[in-house]
């Protein structure tokens, strides 16, 4: 008999490729999101059940799984702004609380009440480290967040604990730390620079300018970081694992890896805000050993062929618009 899971965020980078993922092994997938308009087709044909959900609301959670009675649950919806980190502290507390904590504790008390075999996945974030004094951190890394998205993902993280340890809930809890793939939105700023890099190639205009082209961060795939999903719920015991690359990497070498791929300079199209102030503060850096031990897992998608993969998929999506388009690259008149 086929196991059921039921993946919350399912139109996500995340929710996409773990229900490819899951398909493989022959599951019953079920996914629960707002919107569906960004699920690819071919992810779409593979899903059994499709539920239009609104997370802020998080009693339909309990209607739901109780409909679909899952054998594993993931919860990967979460409410946030991408990398910008002051739009976490501009926005209103409410629905950070309501998705991100509100809606976690519904589905464990469900699974508590109702599903004592179901095991729950929650993606947490390395956010919740906040500023921290040394790198690479790990599962005992003490928590500091210092946004509305992290201090209710620590929540999170805080209530799976305690509904493992009094309840005897199977609740793992995985501190994701950056992953990219071709299906991250615009709003992400490796999107933006394997964007240029493709309209460049192409022959368009380009001209991005960031942050911080020194800032160092932790970057893995997506394909990568939903299979420790997967092998986390596959344990005896529900527990808490840092997922991360444990590679540094500052962001113009992610700039001039996607430049170089289509023979181009990257400083001739990427530059950095002169008024910002480089930041000092240590670096989000993972230490996977847990899960590299305790699961076996082992990434096999390595920091170039992800950039790669990322320029390839919007050269084919910006070639695609110009043919519709009818779009004619400069000096072509």
């Amino acid at each position: 008999m086929h196991k059921k899971a039921l993946i919350t965020g399912i139109s996500g980078q995340d929710g996409s490729y773990l229900a490819e993922y899951l398909h493989t092994k022959g599951y019953e997938i079920h996914g629960a999101d707002l919107s569906f308009s960004q699920l690819p087709l071919q992810v779409k044909n593979i899903i059994a059940g499709l539920y239009e959900t609104d997370l802020t609301r998080p009693k339909l959670l309990k209607r739901l799984i109780q409909k679909i009675i899952p054998d594993e649950i993931y919860h990967l919806a979460a409410f946030h702004f991408s990398s910008q980190k002051n739009g976490n502290i501009q926005m209103p507390f409410e629905p950070f609380n309501s998705i991100n904590l509100l809606a976690t504790n519904e589905i464990l008390d469900t699974i508590r009440h109702n599903f004592e075999n179901c095991h729950f996945f929650y993606a947490s974030s390395s956010h919740i480290f906040g500023k921290v004094d040394h790198y690479p951190q790990n599962e005992k890394t003490p928590y500091q967040p210092d946004s509305f998205y992290s201090i209710t993902k620590a929540a999170g993280n805080e209530l799976c604990k305690l509904y493992r340890e009094y309840y005897g809930v199977y609740a793992s809890v995985g501190i994701l730390y950056n992953h990219e793939s071709p299906r991250r939105p615009l709003s992400f700023v490796t999107s933006q620079i394997a964007e240029a890099a493709a309209k460049a190639s192409l022959g368009m205009q380009v001209r991005l300018t960031l942050r911080d082209l020194n800032a160092i961060v932790d970057w893995g795939a997506a394909q990568d970081y939903v299979h420790a999903m997967w092998l986390a719920l596959q344990q005896p015991c529900g527990d808490d694992y840092v997922i991360a690359s444990g590679m540094p990497r500052r962001v113009h070498e992610f700039s001039r890896v996607a430049f170089d791929y289509v023979g181009l300079d990257a400083n001739n199209f990427v530059f950095q805000e002169q008024a910002t102030n480089t930041n000092k503060e240590f670096p989000h850096v993972g230490d996977s050993s847990k899960i590299l031990s305790k699961c076996g897992w082992h990434p096999v998608i390595s920091f170039n062929e992800l950039v790669i993969d990322m320029v390839k998929a919007h050269i084919v999506r910006l070639t695609q618009k110009n043919q519709f388009s009818g779009y004619t690259k400069v000096g072509d008149c």
